[in-house]
């Protein structure tokens, strides 16, 4: 196994001066065929990951509180949640089937797209890192990884969709006993005051499990190509690194945010001057693959500065 390098100095910064170099060479002079293959990667590597954006939701048209319908009747309000419930309570096992239905379907489909995306990942890690625009060959040679890979990504995953449906649940029941007069007097208070500590430690989770799928992802995957490790020994050796270079991880945190900030904006702008060709899968991972090839080739390029050189042990 390699061992990290003290002696040298890890910047982020000319971690992003290698990977501007290396994504230049590697992709110009263009060749159709090689964006083509580095863009279905490049996709398969993208899929099942969530990517958040904010959005207005307008609204219009009359209503009985106010104009535009604001605030609302609470009178009227709480007689449809009251009706709501005598309903909920009348198909209470037909609700839980469908219920439990519903989360059975998305797991099975989220457990197939992640398995997909573990293969992905491991795939454009391999032709980013090389130079080696191929498909079948890394599919095959990176299938044990990737599993490894595939079980913490499915569990952090399933955390953070548990973590967000169990806020939810919480905020809309608390929501709709409030409005349906269940909570009055102090008792409906203190229960409220109880449940804030709750939805705040609920809140923190969010960003903590979206900080590990992105260290598993941006660092763990490639630890893995490096070493040969499990993906258990290589987040176990992420840790190490990060004691031991804690300020250049902060710092990659914060040039990967302002990376995907300028490249969200690219992207979004391309795809507009496309009329939104540029948004179709395969095809935006394709003509925008410079801005993809050179966030894969972040990572890879500052572990490298730590001793870990992916494409040294890939290529014969």
């Amino acid at each position: 196994m390699a061992t990290p390098m003290p002696s040298v100095t890890v910047s982020p910064l000319d971690a992003a001066r290698a990977a501007y170099q290396h994504t230049r060479s590697q992709l110009f002079p263009i060749r159709p065929e090689k964006w083509l293959v580095l863009g279905l990667l490049a996709f398969l590597d993208q899929c099942g990951r969530t990517f958040r954006g904010g959005g207005g939701s307008g609204g219009g048209g009359g209503g009985h509180g106010g104009p535009g319908g604001w605030p609302p009747d609470v009178s009227h309000l709480g007689a449809a949640l009251q009706r709501a419930s005598e309903w909920l309570a009348a198909h209470a096992t037909l609700v839980a089937l469908g219920a439990v239905l519903g989360l059975l379907v998305f797991g099975v489909v989220a457990a197939v797209v992640l398995w997909v995306n573990a293969r992905g990942v491991f795939m454009y890690t391999d032709a980013v890192a090389t130079g080696r625009a191929e498909v079948s060959r890394p599919w095959r040679q990176h299938a044990a990884a990737a599993s490894s890979y595939f079980g913490w990504s499915l569990a952090i995953t399933f955390a953070m969709v548990f973590t967000m449906l169990f806020a939810g649940g919480l905020v809309v029941v608390t929501v709709f006993a409030f409005v349906a007069g269940r909570m009055q007097g102090t008792g409906g208070w203190l229960i409220l005051a109880a449940m804030v500590p709750v939805l705040v430690l609920l809140a923190l989770a969010l960003p903590l499990l979206s900080l590990a799928g992105l260290a598993l992802r941006d660092f763990v995957a490639p630890l893995q190509l490096a070493t040969g490790l499990p993906c258990g020994a290589a987040a176990r050796l992420l840790e190490s690194l990060v004691v031991a270079q804690p300020g250049a991880f902060v710092l990659y945190l914060l040039l990967k945010i302002l990376v995907v900030v300028a490249s969200g904006l690219v992207v979004v702008i391309g795809g507009c001057l496309t009329c939104c060709l540029g948004f179709l899968p395969v095809v935006m991972q394709t003509v925008f693959q410079p801005l993809f090839h050179f966030e894969r080739a972040l990572s890879l390029m500052l572990l490298r500065q730590m001793g870990y050189d992916v494409a040294a042990r890939l290529v014969p």
